[in-house]
């Protein structure tokens, strides 16, 4: 049984009026076909055998308006039907779409985005394409099927033996190959989440393979996956290829079977008419047609069942992080930006729900508020592990996070996010034009605050160069403008709505030191006393800051001012040799600091 697309048929209500038309459409075209067979009887024998053509000519004007109405039966039905599915599968999309809005970052982490991609399009085509074939044809076979027994039973009792031989042998045939179908399409699905995720990846990084020199490599890799996709879509398309004849064999070898027991029957005087025979004969055909659509039908079917499982499974997945029950209000004007950690402690989750070792230990530190302090340390050390958990792009495995003495797990995401500004290591833009990414988290601001921003974050002299200044257009992920300039994009986006927290999380790696400091120095002014979060690898972003915390293995193993470490701390010092060798940077006399 097709659960997971029942399951979906039931959810969609929104067009329910239009598939109850539609059945109803197909329920008629089948009585109007049944009946048309039927008059088939009265036909041969009141008109042709018993040569009355008037009998003909009144059976043959039933039997063209019989014509006419299956005609337009089929006709409103089948639109009726091209609508439900096209509208099943706008809704499937709209709501898994607005569903992997509501993930968390750890969800992503688990589900890669080749697969999502997968499920938004393939599998929603599937499930559409099952529906539509469903309604057009699978609904018409049990209704004719239904019909056409009930006929063979009350005008031709002595074959109905053969429609039970047929229908238990087509049953047979079915629960032989249709599981066999239904598992090659979930391989398929698989195999064709891993191809797409080889595409992705190898266009994501084809500037990396043209480097290397690696095209043959990745053109093998692909092959491969390609094989494996093939492999699955064979098994399934062969099985559906001999379904459908193996079928329609079948009914015309029945067929044969009561046209050569009801001619007997006829010449026998056993109690059949040429006219009976004749009608039993179209009945067959009538049971053979439903048989051939259901072989056709099955595999769409099937597979749209698999796609409905694939489409449930992504939409049934729950965010790891959790709106709280009854959330603390929190308005923006009123938060100081005062940041606790409380021995704050955490660990990634794998897939399977266990945890990798903790990326965080035992973190207790104050941010004041209006201060500006910066996290510094090699990579993996956790600094960007602990930047966000104050927004909850992750939840803290132990501890907690307290901004203005509230946990943040007990304020809305909505208002901790609109307190908490960041601008992410990978400065990714909207295709868009400038102005709508720039206002991205806060559309009703005025220009003039975006203008600010965007000087605030040393961009207002470029983008001012541009033809189009501010409507500028943005390619994808931003590839139109360089590294340097998308991050300062980037961190204007952050600074427009105006935060009570800002985290610049090595926001400013590709910019030079001294494009740097001016970014640095403009921010406070432009922020109003905000709090100030600081990830960087670079002690050169971090020298004026008004706290420095230095990480090694998720652990804060020394913190102070830029002076005070590189009296304290024999890694700060090293790290300040290797990055500066006591030289000067940005104006500033570094060795004279130490």
């Amino acid at each position: 049984m097709p659960t997971s697309l029942l399951r979906i048929l039931r959810i969609v209500r929104e067009y329910k009026a239009r598939f109850v038309i539609s059945q109803v459409g197909m329920l008629i075209a089948a009585v109007c076909i049944v009946a048309y067979a039927s008059l088939i009887s009265e036909l041969v024998d009141e008109g042709m055998v018993a040569g009355d053509p008037g009998a003909a000519v009144d059976v043959g004007i039933w039997m063209l308006v019989l014509a006419i109405m299956m005609g337009v039966s089929i006709a409103v039905a089948g639109s009726q039907a091209v609508f439900f599915s096209q509208g099943v599968a706008y809704y499937v999309r709209r709501e898994l779409y607005s569903k992997v809005q509501g993930y968390s970052f750890e969800n992503f982490d688990h589900r890669p985005t080749s697969d999502l991609m997968v499920r938004l399009n393939s599998d929603v085509v599937n499930i559409q394409n099952a529906v539509l074939y469903t309604i057009l044809l699978g609904s018409l076979a049990p209704f004719l099927l239904l019909l056409t027994v009930a006929m063979a039973i009350i005008n031709t009792p002595n074959l109905v033996w053969v429609v039970v031989v047929v229908i238990a042998a087509v049953l047979a045939i079915m629960a032989l190959l249709v599981p066999a179908i239904d598992r090659a399409y979930r391989q398929r699905q698989l195999a064709l989440d891993d191809l797409n995720g080889t595409f992705q990846e190898n266009l994501i990084g084809i500037g990396v393979v043209k480097a290397f020199v690696r095209e043959r490599y990745e053109m093998r890799k692909f092959e491969e996956r390609a094989r494996e996709l093939r492999g699955p879509e064979y098994q399934a398309a062969w099985r559906v290829a001999f379904l459908a004849p193996l079928l329609t064999g079948l009914g015309q070898l029945a067929i044969a079977v009561a046209m050569w027991v009801g001619g007997n029957n006829v010449l026998n005087g056993a109690g059949l008419s040429v006219g009976e025979v004749s009608t039993f004969t179209q009945y067959m055909g009538l049971i053979i047609t439903p048989l051939a659509l259901l072989a056709q039908v099955l595999p769409l079917i099937s597979r749209g069942d698999v796609s409905a499982g694939r489409i449930l499974e992504a939409y049934e997945t729950v965010a790891t992080i959790r709106e709280p029950d009854d959330p603390v209000a929190v308005t923006h004007d009123d938060v100081r930006g005062r940041v606790v950690f409380d021995n704050v402690s955490f660990a990634f989750r794998r897939a399977d729900g266990t945890s990798d070792p903790p990326a965080l230990k035992n973190i207790n530190l104050t941010i004041e508020p209006g201060q500006q302090v910066g996290f510094l340390g090699a990579t993996g050390a956790g600094k960007s592990a602990l930047v966000n958990l104050i927004p909850r792009f992750y939840d803290v495995t132990e501890g907690k996070i307290t901004i203005d003495g509230i946990d943040v797990r007990d304020m809305s995401l909505h208002d901790l996010r609109k307190v908490v500004g960041v601008a992410l290591q990978e400065a990714v833009l909207f295709q868009d034009e400038l102005r709508p990414n720039l206002k991205f988290g806060a559309p009703d601001a005025d220009d003039e605050v975006m203008f600010e921003a965007a000087r605030a974050a040393d961009a207002f002299g470029f983008v001012s160069k541009l033809p189009q200044q501010w409507k500028a257009p943005v390619a994808r992920r931003g590839y139109n403008f360089s590294g340097g300039q998308r991050q300062r994009l980037a961190i204007t986006r952050a600074l427009a709505p105006r935060p009570r927290v800002l985290i610049l999380d090595d926001s400013t790696s590709a910019l030079d030191a001294s494009t740097e400091g001016r970014v640095q120095g403009a921010i406070p002014t432009f922020m109003d006393g905000a709090t100030t979060i600081y990830v960087a690898q670079r002690i050169s972003a971090l020298i004026d800051l008004d706290h420095i915390y230095l990480l090694e293995h998720g652990e804060i193993i020394a913190d102070g001012t830029h002076e005070h470490l590189l009296e304290t701390s024999p890694l700060y010092q090293e790290i300040f040799e290797s990055q500066l060798g006591g030289g000067i940077t940005a104006g500033l006399d570094l060795q004279g600091a130490s």
